[in-house]
Parts: C-alpha cells; structure tokens; sequence
C-alpha cells in the first residue's frame, strides 16, 4: 500500500499489527500452555493500528518541520476492518478513512468461511472444482440477463433464484471422467450459498450471492480418485488455534452440532477485542471525519451483506440514511470479487474521491470503475452510492458508464443475522494490508 501512496506524493506508512508471518499462521496467539496471549492479539487487533498513526504523524512533522494537514487510511480486507476500527476507536485520529471490503466481525467469518467444508464432510460429498464452475457456468447462464445485459455480472443477486436442484440427473465432463450430477451434489452447492445455520435451521451467517467463486472456501484435494477437505488456512487456523486452542486437532471430527457450539463459544471470546461492529460513530462524526467504503457483491471471502447489515445499523443508530451519507457513504460493485478481481468493473478513483470530500466538501455520489474482459475490451460503470443501484438504460454501449443510470434510493434492510459480523479474510496474495496517508503540500 506504501508505495502508490508515496508515488501520488503522500508521506505513508503501514504496519503488519506485530506479525510477520503468512495470515494463516496463527501460532502467536497461543502461549506455550496453550493459553491466549492477550497482549499479542490486543496488538493485533487494536494497539498497532494508533501506535502506527503516531509515530507516522511524529516522524512526518520532524521530517518536514511541519505536521500533514490531513490523514488518511487506505485499507482493505484487514486493512478494511482496521480502517472502521479507527473509526470506532481512535475517532479523531484520522480526516478520511477509505476502507474496503471490511472483515468488520471477524468471530463470525472466521467460522463462516469454515462452512463449506463442514457442509461437505457432513454430507460425505465433495463437490470438485470443476463442478462447482461447471453449477457457477449454469447459474450465470439463468441470470446473466435479469440486467439486460450479457457481461458475466448478476448485477443484482437478490433477483436471481436460480436452484440447482433444476441440475440433478445432467451428464458433465469433469477431472477427466463423465459425471453425473446428484441430489447430493446440488444439496451441497445450495447450502453453502444459503450460509451457515444450527442444526435447527437458524441462520448464523450471511451466504454467498450468486456469481461468487467459491473454489477458495470450498477447496478440495483429490489423490488417486480419494476426495478430502483442503480448507482457507485462515478459517482453518482460527479454529486449532484460537477457538479450540490446540494446533493438532483434526476438523473433520466437527459436525454441524459441534459447528453451532464452537461458533458461539468463539464469539463469547473474542467478539469484544476483534469485531469492528459499533454502530455508534457519533464522535466520529463530530470530529469531522468522513468515512468511504466499497464492496464487491460477488466477494468471495467476506460477504458484502454484512458491510449492508452494518451500515443500515448505523443509519438506526445515527437518525437515518440522510444524516449518516453527511460522514458515512458505502458503495457495492457488482461482479467484483474480494479487493478486486472477478468479472465486473472494479473502482479506480476512491481515494481520489475521498480526499475531494475531506477537503473540499464533494460527497461522491459515484466511483468510476474500469474491468477488461477476456477479449482484452474495456468496460467501465459508475459505482453508485448505496442504496442506488446500477440499471442499464436499455440502448447505447452496455460497456460503457454512460449507458447506465443509478436508480432507486429507497433504504434497504438487506439480509439480517443476529449481529453484524466479518473477519481477518483475504487470500494471501490478495490482501492489501492496511495503509495511512499523510498529506504535507
């Protein structure tokens, strides 16, 4: 994150939180007797993210004779829940935070993401990945339309019903030999986009909406025809090490019983040091800061229902959607999966936009967005403000913005679970990290 910030003329710091390892390594969390160790994870979760700002701000103003005129954030993922951390916790630190597909409740996705693999150890069926994308190919064949435009983006999921029960019986080529889809197989793929729940039906987390990837969470090995679990590490790691709090044991003895107990025992722990999930950001506000986020709806790691469950909860707490766009403004960029990627338009200018609302007062009310597609050919949208949302006009190029509209601007409830939840999330060679801008010119 450093070094674009540097190049656009910001003095700019980042931290790694006190931890140099890969993200799914969580051995630092556990003292020798296999206890937690407090300070590392309240250093992890909290105290790096101050400390980096001070001693940013110190070395800036001793380097310059002068301290920045303004700060800013940049992070997504981690750095995306740690932005709305400081949000929360350090309030008047910052003038503008831009934070990205945030892990804003991290008890809740580090066992959401654990659920496919409990989905298909339970039902002792493992569905590879090239049947996943050959039901994924299907689904986005059913609803690719529902925007009036072939693009490979469902640009609204909650339109598309498609139900993959509609599949079982057909004959695919898949891993080198025919297949035949089953029940099974179906029950599988509609689980885990339905998103956790007790054995007794209640929903745990939020699911995936379709047109998501789900080859990082639903990972499969496959030997010699013999198929087993090969889960995130992240999720994996979350739960050996800081909720059953032993590096050795073996996951395939968690049923979805067990499942539904590990999951509130790990949010007992650890809801209160780790979740960046108050909505009360009133000194937040008073202190002038203006917080932007976007979210790509086909995230594959962290749901973007809950950036929306967030949100509208800060709009209760905070009088409504009119007073919290004054400081807080969300945006959801369909067909983009997590930080970037997948198929639709991702948001090029954001910070840019940021900063025009800081320190001139422009609230954006779009981000551009650019993707290539496979053909090498541009497409470009505006990203609208939530709760907007893009329709095509029905004539000129569907590729270009110009030939879109935001529409709408009822406020929407959108999915809803007991609490607003997210975590650590990020593929290893996706995660961004988190970043601090300071402005000196």
């Amino acid at each position: 994150m450093s070094g674009p910030a540097v190049k656009a003329g910001y003095a700019a710091a980042s931290t790694d939180g006190g931890h140099s390892g890969p993200m799914d390594d969580l051995s630092w969390a556990l003292t020798k007797d296999r206890t937690v160790n407090w300070d590392l994870l309240q250093n992890f979760a909290t105290r790096s993210l101050a400390d980096q700002v001070y001693v940013g701000k110190t070395i800036t103003e001793q380097f310059y004779g002068k301290p920045p005129h303004h700060s800013y954030w940049n992070g997504c993922s981690m750095g995306g829940r740690q932005g709305y951390m400081m949000a929360q916790k350090y309030p008047d630190l910052l003038d503008g935070i831009m934070a990205s597909a945030p892990s804003l409740s991290m008890t809740y996705l580090a066992m959401g993401d654990y659920w496919p693999q409990i989905v298909m150890q339970e039902s002792r069926t493992w569905v590879s990945n090239c049947e996943f994308k050959w039901f994924a190919k299907k689904t986005m064949e059913a609803c690719d339309m529902l925007d009036g435009v072939r693009d490979n983006v469902i640009t609204d999921p909650e339109e598309c019903t498609f139900d993959p029960q509609r599949l079982v019986g057909e004959k695919i080529q898949c891993d080198g030999k025919e297949v035949k889809i089953t029940t099974a197989m179906a029950d599988v793929v509609q689980k885990i986009f339905e998103g956790p729940k007790t054995p007794y039906g209640g929903r745990l987390w939020f699911g995936l909406p379709h047109g998501t990837d789900v080859q990082s969470l639903a990972n499969i090995s496959i030997a010699e025809d013999l198929r087993s679990a090969n889960p995130f590490g992240i999720s994996s790691a979350w739960l050996k090490y800081l909720v059953l709090k032993d590096p050795k044991f073996n996951l395939s003895k968690i049923d979805y019983g067990t499942y539904a107990a590990l999951w509130t025992q790990a949010n007992q722990e650890y809801d209160w040091i780790l979740n960046a999930d108050n909505a009360d950001l009133t000194v937040f506000r008073k202190a002038g800061g203006k917080l932007l986020s976007w979210h790509g709806i086909n995230d594959q790691l962290i749901p973007y229902t809950n950036t929306l469950q967030y949100r509208n909860r800060v709009e209760k707490e905070m009088g409504g959607p009119a007073k919290v766009n004054e400081f807080y403004r969300l945006f959801l960029a369909p067909g983009v999966a997590h930080c970037g990627g997948g198929t639709g338009p991702m948001p090029t200018d954001a910070l840019d936009k940021l900063v025009e609302w800081v320190e001139h007062g422009e609230a954006p009310e779009t981000l551009d967005a650019r993707t290539v597609d496979h053909k090498g050919e541009l497409w470009s949208r505006e990203i609208c403000v939530w709760p907007k949302k893009m329709k095509y006009m029905g004539f000129g190029d569907a590729k270009r913005a110009s030939s879109w509209s935001c529409e709408g601007g009822e406020e929407l409830e959108g999915e809803h679970v007991d609490k607003g939840p997210d975590f650590l999330g990020g593929l290893k060679d996706r995660l961004l990290g988190l970043g601090m801008g300071l402005k000196i010119n």
